[in-house]
C-alpha cells in the first residue's frame, strides 16, 4: 500500500465532503433530473445547486449568460471545447480553417488537433521551449494563417513541467487578429491551485476537473462564455437526449457532480491556505534534493512561472520507468508525466517542447505535490531517491 502519495497531478483522494455529497445523492437523490415528476425534480435542483457552486468558483456570477457544461472529464470537456467549436458552422472542404495550439498540450487538446488536421485543418503549435509560450512566434502565426483561425487552445499549466504559461497575453492577441476565433484554456492542472477566472484570462472556455481537486472521480466540466453561445461557435458532438442545455447529452451522473462540487466549495473556502503550505513544502522539496546534484540528479525549473505543485525531476541515465518501479517498491507514488499516456511508449512530447532531446527525456519522472503532503513524504521520498540512484547506477 502506498504510504507516500507524490503524484497529486495525476489523481487526488476524495475529501470526506466530497465523498459524502456522493454518496447523500446515490441515497436520497437517485431521480433523473430528466424527469418531470416529484424524484426528478429534487435531482434537478441538486444539479443546479451544484452547478451554481462550481460556476462561483470561475467567478461566475449567480445570473449569467455563460454556461458550465457538466461533462464526465477533463478529456471530454476538452474535446467537446475544440470538436464543438469545428463542428458548429458550415466550412470549405478545401479550406476549413485554422486552429491554434499550445506545443506539449495534453493528449485531450493535441489529438483532437491531430483528428482535426486529418481532416483538413492547418494546426499550428506554438513553441513552449523552457516552458515560456512563445508570443512573437504566435504573432507570427496568426498574422501568416492561410486559413481564418477558428479555434485556439492554450493550457494554463503544463501538467508535466508545471509550467505556468501566459494565457492572458495569447489570448489577447489571437482576440487582435482573429476576433471571430473561439478561445479556450485547459485549467485542469490550475484550478484550485492558483487564482484566476475564464473573464481574468480573456478566454471563451475553460476546462476544469473535479477528481485533481480531491473529489470523487467521474466529473468534469466546461466554461462556456455567453458570446460563444450567442454566435452558436459551439456544438454538440454527441448525439443523444439533448442534456446539459442540447450540449452534452447523456443522463447526468448527479453523485459524482455532487461531490466535485462539495470539493469546489471546500477548495475555494481554502485556497490561501492551499497555496502557501503547498509552496512551503515545495520550497522544502527543493532543499532536499539539492545535494543530489552531485549524483547527476536535478530540477528542469521553467523560464518563467510555475506552478510549486510541480517538480519535473530529471534522473542521470536512469530509464524513468525504472526509478518509478524502485520506488514503488519503498511505497512512494511518483509518476513519468501524464497519466493520460503513461501507458504510451510515444516519448512526451511536453517534454520534448520543453528543450528535452529525446534520450533525456526518457530519464524524467514527475513529482506532484499539494497541502495533503507533509515533510515526512518529501524526505522519505529524497532519501529513498538518493538510494535508488545509488543502487541502479551499480547495476547498469
Amino acid at each position: 500500500m502506498t504510504e507516500h502519495y507524490l503524484d497529486q497531478s495525476s489523481t487526488t483522494k476524495p475529501s470526506d465532503a466530497s465523498v459524502e455529497a456522493a454518496q447523500r445523492v446515490n441515497r436520497e437523490l437517485w431521480g433523473n433530473p430528466s424527469s418531470v415528476h416529484a424524484e426528478g425534480r429534487r435531482a434537478a435542483l441538486a444539479l443546479a445547486e451544484a452547478r451554481a457552486d462550481v460556476g462561483r468558483t470561475l467567478g461566475m456570477p449567480r445570473f449569467s449568460k455563460d454556461m458550465l457544461v457538466f461533462t464526465s472529464c477533463g478529456t471530454e470537456a476538452n474535446n467537446l471545447a475544440m470538436l464543438g467549436c469545428a463542428r458548429s458552422k458550415k466550412r470549405r472542404p478545401e479550406c476549413p480553417g485554422t486552429v491554434v495550439i499550445s506545443a506539449g498540450e495534453h493528449p485531450s487538446v493535441e489529438n483532437p488537433a491531430v483528428l482535426l488536421e486529418k481532416e483538413g485543418y492547418a494546426v499550428v503549435r506554438v513553441p513552449t521551449r523552457g516552458g515560456r509560450l512563445d508570443l512573437g512566434a504566435l504573432e507570427e502565426a496568426l498574422e501568416s494563417a492561410s486559413a481564418p483561425v477558428i479555434f485556439a487552445a492554450f493550457m494554463l499549466v503544463n501538467n508535466e513541467t508545471g509550467a505556468v504559461y501566459d494565457v492572458k497575453a495569447a489570448a489577447s492577441l489571437v482576440r487582435a487578429h482573429a476576433p471571430d476565433a473561439v478561445i479556450h484554456c485547459d485549467a485542469v492542472q490550475a484550478y484550485m491551485k492558483m487564482k484566476f477566472t475564464p473573464m481574468s484570462l480573456g478566454v471563451d472556455t475553460m476546462t476544469v476537473s473535479a477528481h485533481k481537486i480531491h473529489s470523487v472521480r467521474g466529473a468534469g466540466a466546461l466554461y462556456v462564455s455567453a458570446d460563444v453561445l450567442k454566435r452558436r461557435n459551439l456544438t454538440a458532438v454527441m448525439p443523444g437526449g439533448g442534456q446539459e442545455n442540447g450540449f452534452r447529452s447523456g443522463t447526468e451522473n448527479l453523485s459524482a457532480i455532487a461531490g466535485f462540487a462539495a470539493a469546489a466549495r471546500e477548495g475555494a473556502e481554502e485556497l490561501d491556505a492551499r497555496i502557501a503550505k503547498t509552496a512551503a513544502l515545495r520550497a522544502k522539496l527543493d532543499e532536499l534534493l539539492a545535494p543530489l546534484c552531485e549524483k547527476g540528479v536535478r530540477i528542469a525549473l521553467p523560464e518563467g512561472a510555475y506552478l510549486s505543485n510541480i517538480a519535473s525531476v530529471v534522473l542521470p541515465s536512469i530509464r524513468s520507468e525504472t526509478m518509478l518501479n524502485y520506488l514503488s517498491g519503498r511505497g512512494i507514488s511518483v509518476s513519468a508525466g501524464s497519466a493520460c499516456s503513461a501507458a504510451s511508449k510515444k516519448k512526451s512530447a511536453a517534454l520534448l517542447a520543453f528543450g528535452h532531446d529525446e534520450r533525456t527525456a526518457d530519464f524524467v519522472i514527475r513529482v506532484s505535490i499539494d497541502h495533503t503532503n507533509t515533510e515526512d513524504d518529501l524526505a522519505t521520498f529524497a532519501e529513498a531517491l538518493s538510494e535508488g540512484v545509488d543502487g541502479l547506477q551499480r547495476k547498469r
